[in-house]
């Protein structure tokens, strides 16, 4: 194999190599950034919930503050509030965005609502015919204080939390029941301002019903989600907490996922352009070293690559890792330079080293040491008979054919001397000039013949 064959074979290999190492590597950072990309936006939604979750509680706190305002008025005086309920009520009203209304039950029966519009279903309803509410109202009666009841579906459509505020007739000994007084908190709205439900890449769950806690039914998303939640948190209300369960599911922005293709597309590309850098800079180096090493006009290795690599392998030389030297010489090619000219002889020259070239193995050296000598090294010789068989291919290969040039046919023809390292020669030079002599013997041999 010739210098530059190796060389680009090397060349291409080594690229390739590092092609697989920096694509593997640009994989593992983009998936890196994408990891920490992600978990800040997991963090993000996390304050996200933590913020909604703070909103939710003050907010429920803020009405029911008012509502136990309106527990102090009825409790001080029943009968005094009943006659000026309409204007306690839409006092009240005015004071929340959340209430939707309020009514008053004596005898837990209600009798007055404000507004009535769009909650007449509710009027003379007694709280005693509905088990799950009546509940709730017996409960704030057996705490002597406010009790928030639900999310509950309401008679008079829509969803409600209920803040049941027992009345006595004898406050503060609570044993006279008057009744109940009953403020529907609007659930939707409540959220929709607290803005729990509506994060982004969160899928929200809160169970809880009437306040009890981690235990209660869901009234909000799936259960399951409590097994598998990213977060799981208490949220304070009045008489109790609700349970929160969030699962986020973060996306990458567009500007993060433009991100990180450059990254991908950059690492490739500062590896091509650093490859490219280098390896031209190595051609350049390669460049003056090839001018030093390689014979010009054949391409084959020269005399100095040739004697410096037998060097090296003469010192490396073992028992059982013979090489062998073959002295090649072109007959009759000053008659060739006399009688076709120097351009025919170059190109004679040209095309014996080609097939030299083709003769040997790919471990095989072939070097053009000057002139019209040739030098072939043979590697991994054990076997007489296949060195034999290699010098024969070698000679068919060079003269079986004419070489034909602008029309004129020429009859090539070599002569060979071998001489190996299993020979008791103790330098190279000594391997050469036993090579050469043999080969001169060869070049008499056929003049004889002739």
């Amino acid at each position: 194999m010739t210098i530059r064959k190796r060389t680009t074979v090397g060349i291409l290999t080594f690229f390739g190599v590092g092609l697989i190492v920096v694509l593997n590597l640009t994989n593992s950072v983009v998936v890196l950034l994408e990891d920490s990309f992600k978990g800040e936006r997991e963090d993000e939604l996390l304050a996200e919930v933590l913020l909604a979750k703070s909103n939710l509680e003050s907010e429920l706190f803020r009405d029911v503050f008012l509502v136990d305002s309106l527990a102090t008025i009825f409790n001080i005086d029943p009968a005094e509030a009943v006659i000026n309920f309409n204007e306690i009520g839409n006092h009240l009203l005015k004071k929340s965005d959340n209430i939707r209304n309020v009514g008053i039950a004596p005898n837990d029966v209600v009798e007055r609502i404000i507004p009535l519009e769009n909650n007449e279903k509710a009027l003379g309803l007694d709280f005693r015919t509905i088990p799950e509410q009546y509940e709730t109202v017996q409960r704030a009666r057996e705490r002597g204080d406010i009790f928030l009841a639900g999310p509950v579906d309401l008679v008079q459509g829509g969803r409600g939390l209920i803040a049941r505020i027992p009345i006595f007739n004898d406050y503060p000994n609570n044993v006279d029941y008057w009744g109940t007084v009953s403020v529907v908190i609007d659930y939707e709205q409540l959220m929709r301002e607290a803005g729990l439900l509506n994060i982004k890449n969160a899928t929200i769950s809160v169970r809880g019903i009437d306040g009890t806690g981690e235990f209660g039914d869901v009234f909000e998303g799936n259960e399951a989600l409590f097994n598998e939640a990213d977060y799981n948190g208490k949220l304070i209300i009045p008489n109790g907490e609700w349970w929160v369960a969030a699962d986020f599911s973060p996306q990458l922005t567009t500007q993060q996922k433009l991100f990180l293709e450059l990254v991908r597309g950059g690492l490739i590309v500062v590896y091509i352009l650093l490859f490219g850098l280098i390896t031209l800079l190595w051609a350049f180096y390669r460049t003056e070293r090839r001018q030093a090493n390689e014979d010009s006009l054949t391409h084959l290795a020269n005399r100095r690559f040739m004697l410096g690599y037998l060097s090296r392998r003469f010192a490396s030389k073992k028992t059982n890792d013979q090489f062998c030297l073959l002295a090649i010489d072109l007959n009759h090619f000053k008659e060739i330079n006399d009688n076709f000219g120097h351009a025919i002889g170059d190109e004679v020259l040209q095309a014996v080293a080609r097939r030299l070239q083709s003769a040997v193995r790919g471990a095989d050296e072939v070097a053009r040491m000057g002139g019209d000598e040739f030098l072939v090294v043979l590697n991994r010789i054990k076997d007489p008979g296949k060195l034999e068989r290699i010098v024969t291919k070698i000679r068919n290969t060079v003269e079986l054919d004419m070489i034909v040039i602008d029309g004129i046919p020429i009859q090539p023809s070599i002569s060979i001397g071998v001489a190996c390292s299993s020979e008791r020669e103790n330098s190279i030079e000594r391997l050469l000039t036993l090579a050469d002599l043999r080969m001169y013997e060869d070049k008499t041999a056929i003049k004889r013949g002739k």
